[in-house]
């Protein structure tokens, strides 16, 4: 049977190095085989469309070719971009040890590439800004929420430079997203048994808090993670990112977008607002 495989997504954005950086422990941790992903979306306009009253045949012609000589230039260019991002990435995983790599590039979307490998992946990875949010200290990429919902592999979102991630919040709120991805972490499919695991359980009232970690913890007991549990009560984002920074954690680890796109544009997505407000990475499962 073939190995599923990790797919790293990369460009030219600034946390493009951080992202080969993460693919490569991920990669590591796992013994998985490693795919760089690079696309090319193409958005082409021409600086040189007349606007100026209607346009007789002959030109009409003349602006098509013009057209299609500068999209053919413009595709050269990215293609040949996306080549050097690729090889960059595929030498640095080589450097680090790495064996089973390989580069792919397509022309499309990303949520579109990822529906299209998604069944030969186990885990995507994708940075949480893109190369149109350079500098953007507080946004998301723009296709950052419509690749996560695209698929039903689990994400990985990085957020910050790569530094050896030692602890692991497992946010758990009851929900099948959360609870498959309770099984998934006894099972050891999530994460390495080098990282401390802190299950934490969030609600309104803190006996409904302690239920939830009880349900954790029976899951929980027959793996081999070294894992921390705690019950909070109040406001579930305020907790968790609060958690996040007294106990320094590196990778939340959580379900995602539960609801669909309706309730989220009405009411906000809880998702979305976890990453907006906190500076860890993500694993996310859909």
């Amino acid at each position: 049977m073939t190995t599923k495989m990790i797919v790293a997504c990369i460009d030219g954005s600034e946390l493009g190095d951080a992202v080969v950086d993460h693919a490569i422990w991920l990669a590591n941790s796992s013994q998985s085989p490693l795919q760089f992903l690079h696309t090319i979306e193409h958005s082409h306009q021409s600086e040189h469309i007349n606007r100026e009253g209607n346009l007789t045949p002959n030109m009409k012609e003349h602006l098509l070719d013009e057209l299609s000589d500068e999209e053919r230039l413009e595709s050269k260019k990215l293609i040949a971009e996306g080549k050097t991002i690729l090889d960059a990435a595929k030498q640095k995983a080589q450097q680090a040890g790495l064996t089973n790599i390989t580069a792919k590039q397509r022309h499309g979307s990303l949520p579109e590439a990822l529906v299209d490998i998604e069944s030969d992946a186990s885990l995507v990875i994708l940075g949480a800004k893109g190369e149109n949010h350079q500098g953007d200290k507080q946004g998301l990429g723009s296709q950052l929420e419509e690749s996560i919902r695209a698929i039903h592999t689990p994400v990985f979102i990085v957020k910050r430079d790569f530094s050896q991630p030692k602890k692991m919040l497992f946010a758990y709120n009851g929900s099948p997203t959360s609870s498959k991805a309770l099984k998934l972490l006894a099972e050891g499919q999530l994460c390495s048994p080098s990282l401390d695991v802190h299950v934490v359980a969030v609600k309104a009232n803190i006996d409904d808090a302690k239920k939830l970690i009880d349900e954790a913890s029976i899951v929980l007991s027959k793996s081999k993670l070294n894992v921390s549990t705690r019950a909070l009560q109040g406001e579930v984002i305020e907790q968790l990112t609060a958690y996040q920074q007294e106990n320094d954690i590196d990778i939340t680890c959580m379900g995602a977008f539960s609801h669909g796109k309706v309730h989220g544009f009405f009411f906000g997505s809880f998702t979305t607002r976890m990453l907006l407000e906190s500076s860890t990475s993500f694993l996310l499962i859909r």
